[in-house]
């Protein structure tokens, strides 16, 4: 009875599993800043924030090779963000650096 059981919940599981349909991805697309691809080098962390309180969500993006950390200001919609131009963000008047590599 214990097997049948189990048998039966396997299939309870599974079946929506095998019915589902496959993902299918979109291409990628890079995230422009004033019309070129924004680059930070390999492992690249951006996050979406108001971080200006303006009512728009701006990107923070660690940058792996040299633990900075870039501020893009969102000029556009939050539906279709536009960047132009970055800062690094600072803490009491100094770069923030963080631990990298």
């Amino acid at each position: 009875m214990l097997k049948l059981t189990v048998l039966a919940l396997a299939c309870l599981v599974a079946t929506p599993l095998a019915l589902a349909e496959i993902p299918r991805f979109a291409e990628p697309e890079l995230i422009q800043d004033g019309g070129v691809p924004i680059d930070v080098g390999n492992y690249a962390a951006p996050m979406m924030f108001d971080w200006n309180e303006d009512g728009r969500k701006d990107m923070i993006v660690g940058q792996f090779s040299s633990g900075y950390i870039r501020f893009y200001p969102n000029v556009g919609e939050d539906s279709a963000p536009v960047f132009s131009g970055f800062e690094y963000m600072r803490a009491s008047g100094s770069q923030i650096t963080l631990p990298y590599g």
